[in-house]
């Protein structure tokens, strides 16, 4: 299960995103700087894995994994989708992330969502083990979600409360966006962007930035019980 907005003004863009992982994965290592085919990025690290679920790079370009539930085929020796979208960090724009996303041998994954962002397109893959699908501009709606628990009811609570809460896109917007992601409902606490069940857990957020100047990534760890620690803030200049 996870959670994934994004946000634009005139001058930056960026993204919120809850990761929301079984109680058994391994703690995630925090993100630092990397390179993938000559272009610089920041991205956390999993390391049973070894791939991420979130990056963005010196050229402006974010990218982001979730895990598809629903998909009705699997792999039959998947490996990580985490790795796909580490290999896809060294893109400089959507459209060559678009044509490296198309041309990967898809059937290695298990089932995914991945989604780029620029700045100034969206663009959303929808894998299900079968037939890979384009979602792009309008036809994406915030906040992109995946659930394993009763997906539509999630995906329903977490978008009417966007709708209630967070909209319209106005001065407080971001600040909007940064308490939603933080919104905990004891009455439904799996449903809750920030969400707790007996065998899963939010374990970290992610908010990244993109202006002229640089990218910037603050990462903040959830530990039990919903105790968001201090960000871990990494930076890169952009090209100039």
């Amino acid at each position: 299960m996870c959670t994934l907005s994004w946000w634009r003004t005139e001058e930056s863009w960026g993204v919120f995103f809850n990761r929301d992982e079984s109680l058994r994965r391994s703690v995630a290592q925090p993100p630092a700087p990397r390179e993938e085919d000559g272009v610089a990025y920041l991205a956390p690290l999993d390391p049973d894995g070894g791939g991420t679920w979130i990056f963005v790079n010196r050229a402006g370009l974010i990218g982001c994994l979730l895990n598809n539930y629903q998909a009705p085929f699997k792999a039959e020796h998947p490996i990580s989708r985490g790795l796909l979208l580490r290999s896809l960090a060294g893109q400089a724009s959507t459209v060559a992330a678009a044509e490296a996303v198309e041309e990967a041998e898809h059937a290695r994954y298990s089932g995914f969502h991945l989604f780029f962002f620029n700045g100034e397109t969206t663009l959303l893959y929808n894998w299900d083990g079968k037939r890979l699908t384009r979602q792009s501009g309008s036809e994406l709606s915030r906040p992109l979600t995946s659930s394993g628990f009763r997906p539509e009811e999630v995906a329903a609570y977490r978008k009417n409360r966007f709708s209630q809460r967070v909209l319209p896109e106005d001065a407080a917007f971001i600040d909007r966006l940064k308490e939603f992601h933080s919104f905990h409902d004891e009455r439904l606490p799996a449903h809750s962007p920030l969400m707790v069940r007996s065998e899963a857990r939010t374990v970290s957020q992610s908010r990244v930035a993109v202006d002229r100047q640089r990218v910037s990534f603050d990462y903040r760890a959830v530990e039990p019980h919903r105790r968001i620690q201090p960000a871990i803030l990494t930076t890169l200049d952009r090209d100039s």
